[in-house]
C-alpha cells in the first residue's frame, strides 16, 4: 500500500493544488514509492526496463517445518515469517517490471503449486509516466521522491549546489554548470525553476517543499531531469550543499514495462468463489518486509492452510503486481472476469502491511468488516474498523468498484516505503494472527 502521508500535488503554478486524483492514481502518491533503483536498473547506468523472463523458478522454496507442507492444518506464523525473509531478503526490491519482480512471481507460484493449486501466470502492461518514481542518492543517503511531469528521464550526478527559491537572481555567480540544483518551492512556478537552474548549466533539478508531505508538480518542457522531494529530507540537503563537497545522483526510473498476477485455483476450479489477495511488488528502496512481502506471506499461508483442511468451495488466491504504481495488478485481474464471473464473487480478502504488531484494522464495505469481526473475536483477536489512509489505496479498491464485497486487513505501519522497511520489525505471531483471522473470515463467507 501506498499512503502518501499529505503529499502535496501541484500544477505549474507554484502554489496551485491541481484537482484531486482518481483513487487509481491516488494509490502511488507516497513519500517513498520513490523505488527504483540498481532494482530497475538505473543503478548500473541501464535506463531501460528490463524484460522479465519466462516464469522459472529461481529461488529455492522455504524450509517447511514437515516434509508435506499440507500435514500441518494449523497457521504458522513461523512459516510466514520464512516466506518474508525469502521476499525482502533473498530477493529483496521488487519493483513492477524488473528482475527482483520475476523471481518473487516463481517462487509464490512455486509455493502454490506445492500446495496443491493450478497456478497461472498473468502478464499486463503498465504505464506509470503520470507519476514517475524519482530518487536522489547523496552522502550515503537514499532519498525519494518523483519525477516532475514533464521531466526526461535518465540518471545524471554532479555537486549538490543550493540555488535559493530557483528565481534568476538566485542563481550563483559562478554558474551551476555540471552541478545538480538543489531549490524550495514558492513564488515562481516550477517550469520557471528548473529553466533558471538549466539556463545556468545544471544538469538536474530537485525542488523540495516548502510544507509537510511529499511534493508532485508539473514542470513542462523541462529540459534537465527534475524532481521533487519532502521539506525536510531538503532541508538536510540544504545544509549538505552550503557545507560544501555532496555530490549526488539524481535518477528517474522508466515509466513502462511488463508486471504479473499469480492466480491460484483448485484443481478443476474455473470460476472463483472468493479471492483472497495481496501485492508482492514493493518500491525499490527497500526489500519491502512489511509492504507488502507480510500479506504476500499471509496469502501464502491462508492458501497452505485452506488446502490442509482440505476447505470446500471454489476459493482462490491471486498475488498482485504493480500496486504501488496504481493497483494496476488487482484492477488487469478484474478487468479479465466476465461479468458472470463477477457475480459469481461472493468476497475479496486483501492482505496489506500486515506484518507488525500494531493494531489489526479492518476496511471495506460495511457488512464484510463486521463479518471479519466477528470472525477474528471467535479467535480471541482484538479488531477494529479502520479507513484507508488519506489519499491512499490497496488492491481491494479494484474489487469494490466492480461490485465485489472486499474486506482489507491492515496494520498501521509509518516506515514503509523506507529502508527501514526490513524483516526486523516483523513478527511471526502478528502474522499468524493474521492468516488466524483471514482464515476464520474466510470461513464465515462461504458457510
Amino acid at each position: 500500500m501506498v499512503p502518501p502521508k499529505g503529499a502535496t500535488v501541484i500544477r505549474s503554478q507554484a502554489t496551485r493544488a491541481r484537482h484531486p486524483l482518481p483513487l487509481r492514481w491516488l494509490s502511488i502518491l507516497a513519500l517513498l514509492a520513490s523505488a527504483f533503483a540498481v532494482a530497475c536498473g538505473l543503478g548500473s547506468g541501464n535506463d531501460a526496463t528490463p524484460t522479465p523472463p519466462a516464469p522459472t523458478a529461481t529461488v529455492s522454496p522455504a524450509p517447511s517445518p514437515t516434509p508435506d507442507p499440507l500435514l500441518a492444518p494449523e497457521p504458522d506464523g513461523e512459516r510466514a515469517l520464512e516466506h518474508v525473509r525469502q521476499l525482502s531478503e533473498v530477493i529483496g526490491p521488487r519493483l513492477a517490471g524488473t528482475d527482483g519482480e520475476a523471481r518473487a512471481r516463481d517462487y509464490i507460484a512455486e509455493e502454490l503449486r506445492r500446495y496443491g493449486y493450478d497456478v497461472s501466470i498473468q502478464d499486463f502492461t503498465f504505464d506509470a509516466s503520470a507519476f514517475l518514481p524519482a530518487r536522489l542518492d547523496v552522502a550515503e543517503r537514499v532519498i525519494a521522491g518523483y519525477a516532475m511531469e514533464g521531466s526526461p528521464g535518465g540518471r545524471v550526478s554532479g555537486p549538490l549546489v543550493f540555488a535559493g527559491l530557483g528565481r534568476a537572481a538566485d542563481m550563483p555567480a559562478a554558474g551551476l554548470a555540471g552541478a545538480i540544483a538543489l531549490v524550495e518551492r514558492g513564488e515562481i512556478t516550477f517550469g520557471e525553476k528548473v529553466a533558471n537552474a538549466a539556463a545556468a548549466g545544471a544538469v538536474a533539478v530537485v525542488i523540495f517543499n516548502n510544507e509537510d508531505g511529499a511534493l508532485l508538480a508539473e514542470a513542462p518542457d523541462a529540459g534537465v531531469p527534475a524532481i521533487g522531494i519532502r521539506r525536510g529530507d531538503g532541508l538536510e540537503l540544504r545544509g549538505l550543499a552550503e557545507s560544501g563537497g555532496a555530490t549526488g545522483t539524481v535518477a528517474i526510473s522508466p515509466p513502462r514495462g511488463t508486471a504479473y498476477n499469480v492466480v491460484a485455483r483448485p484443481p478443476g476450479v474455473a470460476t472463483c468463489e472468493t479471492v483472497s489477495g495481496g501485492h508482492y511488488d514493493s518500491v525499490a528502496v527497500t526489500g519491502g518486509a512489511d509492504d507488502n512481502a507480510s500479506g504476500t506471506s499471509a496469502v501464502l499461508e491462508l492458501a497452505r492452510v485452506v488446502a490442509a483442511n482440505d476447505q470446500e468451495g471454489a476459493n482462490c488466491f491471486v498475488l498482485f503486481g504493480a500496486e504501488e504504481f496504481g493497483l494496476i495488478g488487482s484492477e488487469a485481474f478484474v478487468d479479465s472476469l466476465s461479468d458472470a464471473e463477477i457475480v459469481a464473487l461472493r468476497a475479496m480478502i486483501n492482505l496489506d502491511v500486515v506484518g507488525t504488531e500494531s493494531e489489526l484494522q479492518l476496511i471495506g464495505d460495511e457488512d464484510m468488516i463486521e463479518t471479519a469481526r466477528v470472525a477474528a473475536d471467535e479467535e480471541g483477536i482484538a479488531t477494529r474498523p479502520g479507513e484507508v489512509p488519506n489519499g491512499a489505496g490497496s488492491d481491494h479498491i479494484s474489487f469494490q468498484e466492480a461490485g465485489v464485497p472486499a474486506v482489507f486487513f491492515y496494520r498501521n505501519d509509518d516506515q514503509i516505503h523506507t529502508p527501514q522497511d526490513n524483516i526486523t520489525r516483523i513478527s511471526a505471531a502478528a502474522l499468524e494472527e493474521t492468516v488466524r483471522a483471514a482464515y476464520r473470515t474466510l470461513l464465515a463467507i462461504t458457510s
